[in-house]
């Protein structure tokens, strides 16, 4: 046998180990036997090897597969609603302390004051984290756990405010202040505060030149300085407390707030006598300064003097000689603080609306109070004519003004009666003449002393 013939032999031969080998390997993997002919050994002739063509036959293997069934199971999750208490205007925020739930944020209204409280719905189970802050309050939080199958969950988060202590110092030794908790319009052309008040107010006093406002919450606050000495003038603003909340170290203390009043010394001493010249007054429109008398021509308004040194009377007297022209009403202002605020006498004659009347009020911001006295005066019907002069004195002290007619036939003062204000609401100020709608008057001599003219 040739070489060419043994390696062709040896080819042949590794051939058939390896397929041997392949199903041996098969059959380990499925559990089947797979039945392999013996190869018989090829015989060699002179006339060239002989080679079997034949296959092995190999058995096909099925390998079952299992099914698998997927279910989707639905679970039904359990949900709770939290319910939470606080002040109005506070945002309430709610953190989920477990996966996929993302906080949210709701506010209690402002103007909710009945039911101060906010709900979150739909809760899963878990803790949760609730924060309620409020401007001028320190913040609130707390934790909460949701328990599936229980009832709704209500919390109460109060908001304890952060307060301020206030030192006002003054230039007077007593008094009082008074304050009331206001609501900011915007600032006025000198800078001040332009407010209104939006509750009732407190009075606290003014002891050795101080007075201390406690537990002031942050917001806008009406002060009223009202001095015991007369000669000073009382003083009337608006402050913010501060913006400016505590650090968490101070929260506790009372910061304390120092403002600083220096309050003025007016008081009229001298004797207003008119010459009847316009730089005397602030008059009207429509009303006259002629032939040396005062004429309202029957327009509403009040004529106050114009120097400044005649505007702070505290006790004083007035004389003033009147001619009802149409027989109607002439009024006088006691201690004006300006047009808007006084005290207001009113003599009435034959032929206004309230005959014969003397009356008296109390002028705020414009508009007139019950009537502090009211007398008739029927016996001065001689004296009290149309176009005819009489004399009017009144004597102011302390609260209480007295009104005398003097008799033009005898020249007796005849008291009309007292008209006392028991609040007090003006201690000072100037003196002038009123003018009503429709009643035309004329005013001669007037005279204003400090205390008394004679």
């Amino acid at each position: 046998m040739c070489k060419k013939d043994k390696l062709f032999l040896t080819v042949i031969h590794s051939c058939v180990v390896l397929f041997t080998a392949c199903a041996l390997s098969v059959k380990a993997q499925v559990g089947v036997r797979v039945p392999i002919k013996s190869v018989a050994k090829p015989q060699l002739s002179s006339a060239g090897p002989r080679i079997s063509t034949q296959a092995p036959k190999i058995q096909r293997v099925i390998v079952p597969v299992r099914e698998v069934r997927r279910e989707t199971k639905i679970v039904n999750v359990k949900t709770n609603d939290l319910v939470v208490f606080s002040e109005p205007g506070a945002k309430i925020l709610l953190e989920g302390l477990v996966r996929g739930v993302k906080p949210a944020t709701k506010g209690i209204p402002k103007d909710n004051s009945r039911d101060k409280t906010v709900v979150f719905e739909n809760l899963r189970a878990g803790k949760y984290k609730v924060t309620a802050s409020l401007d001028g309050y320190k913040t609130q939080e707390t934790e909460v756990t949701i328990v599936p199958q229980k009832n709704n969950i209500g919390i109460n988060l109060d908001l304890e405010p952060y307060t301020y202590k206030l030192n006002l110092e003054t230039n007077v030794t007593e008094g009082e202040v008074r304050f009331a908790p206001a609501q900011f319009l915007g600032t006025n052309p000198d800078g001040s505060l332009k407010t209104i008040e939006t509750g009732g107010y407190c009075i606290v006093p003014i002891k050795n030149k101080k007075a201390i406002i406690d537990d002031l919450q942050k917001g806008y606050y009406n002060i009223d300085i009202r001095p015991s000495a007369v000669e000073y003038e009382p003083v009337l603003t608006a402050i913010n407390v501060p913006t400016e909340i505590p650090d968490e170290k101070d929260a506790e203390s009372n910061e304390l707030q120092s403002y600083s009043f220096d309050l003025q010394k007016k008081i009229s001493t001298g004797t207003f006598s008119s010459a009847w010249i316009n730089d005397e007054w602030v008059l009207p429109p429509g009303w006259k300064l002629q032939d040396r008398q005062m004429k309202t021509a029957g327009i509403a308004g009040i004529a106050l003097p114009r120097n400044e040194q005649y505007r702070y009377y505290t006790n004083f007297e007035m004389i003033s000689d009147v001619i009802l022209k149409d027989g109607k009403t002439i009024g006088f202002a006691l201690r004006a603080v300006d047009p808007q605020n006084f005290y207001l006498i009113q003599i009435s004659g034959a032929n206004a609306p309230e005959r014969f009347l003397a009356s008296g009020y109390v002028i705020k911001n414009n508009k007139s109070s019950p009537s502090l006295f009211s007398n008739p005066i029927d016996h001065f019907s001689k004296t009290i004519q149309a176009r005819k002069s009489f004399r009017v004195i009144i004597k102011g002290e302390n609260n209480t003004f007295k009104i005398y007619i003097e008799d033009s036939q005898n020249g007796d003062r005849l008291e009309v009666g007292n008209m006392i204000d028991r609040d007090n609401n003006f201690r000072k100020g100037a003196v002038g003449i009123v003018g009503r709608e429709n009643s035309a008057s004329e005013v001669g001599l007037f005279t204003v002393c400090a205390s008394s003219c004679r």
